[in-house]
């Protein structure tokens, strides 16, 4: 499976409110808002903690 390009990849426009899994198996994540080119700002759906990843990861993770 991979991503869908539902967003701009290069500007990140687009991808807040998005659904995301860490990976094929992993756990479902939602992004809250973009932090600058490098980083989003997610929120992972089964704990509520908030953190910043990066985009390169966003780009190649599926959506949920």
């Amino acid at each position: 499976m991979t991503a869908t390009a539902a967003w701009s990849p290069a500007s990140g426009e687009g991808v807040v409110g998005t659904v995301h899994t860490f990976g094929e198996h992993g756990p479902a994540y939602e992004v809250l808002g973009i932090e600058d080119d490098e980083f989003v700002l997610i929120r992972v759906v089964e704990t509520g903690e908030t953190l910043t990843y990066p985009m390169a990861n966003l780009r190649t993770d599926p959506d949920a």
